[in-house]
């Protein structure tokens, strides 16, 4: 089980633009857009309404590049919207623009550790912590990812050993069946279920231990488990 990160969420949105001296009527006048469509989509993500804020907050960043505030409200709002790609490269502007924004460093290093890139998830919290070496949370989040990357790779490994018992064994019916556990443990039912089907193809016949296996646990609320049941049971 993925151990979750803690404390990477925007703890409220931002809603100003920074105002610089000596700026043509232009500037300010496109900046003071920015600010009203920044205002905008903070108010509507507060209301639920993610499209809609998304869609404020890019008109916002387009018209003010390098405002901090409303870069760090669109990556919050493609992350609200589940659009990881996105608040991934959001993040990295707003960490352009404020290479010390603790808060966006552990929200991107969250961001890539759902997508188990924990390489650059450690990376961004190595980072993190050298530039603030007092910050617990980041700690916290980097022993995180560091179990979360040695939980992944021990699974990889078991679904290697046991996809090499089945090419060593192909009409194993055990070999597939460990192979069926393995990926069921690893949270991959479409794996775990074709194994398992090849496995009851080729003889596997203790169907009885199929309901009580706990490795198999996770694969029993699914509909395609009693139904492939069902299927070997009936007579032929």
């Amino acid at each position: 089980m993925k151990i979750a990160l803690s404390a990477l969420a925007l703890c409220a949105l931002l809603v100003g633009v920074a105002q610089g001296q000596d700026k043509s009527s232009d500037q300010k006048r496109a900046e003071a857009a920015a600010a009203q469509q920044n205002a905008r989509g903070a108010a509507l993500l507060k209301e639920g309404k993610l499209e809609e804020a998304v869609a404020e907050l890019q008109k916002a960043a387009e018209a003010a590049p390098k405002s901090a505030v409303i870069q760090s409200n669109l990556a919050y709002a493609y992350d609200r919207q589940g659009k990881t790609d996105e608040a991934v490269a959001a993040y990295r502007k707003l960490l352009e623009l404020e290479p010390g924004n603790a808060i966006a460093r552990n929200n991107l290093a969250n961001l890539y550790s759902k997508q188990g890139l924990y390489d650059d998830a450690v990376h961004e919290l190595e980072d993190l912590v050298q530039r603030d070496p007092a910050n617990a949370t980041a700690k916290a989040n980097l022993e995180s990812v560091m179990k979360n990357k040695a939980v992944t790779q021990e699974r990889q490994d078991q679904v290697t050993g046991a996809l090499k018992g089945t090419e060593a064994k192909p009409n194993d019916p055990q070999a597939a069946y460990n192979a069926a556990q393995i990926y069921a443990r690893s949270g991959d039912p479409d794996n775990a279920f074709t194994w398992l089907a090849k496995a009851l193809d080729l003889g596997y016949d203790r169907l009885e231990y199929l309901s009580i296996d706990p490795s198999l646990a996770s694969l029993k609320k699914d509909p395609r488990f009693l139904k492939l049941l069902e299927e070997r049971r009936a007579p032929r």
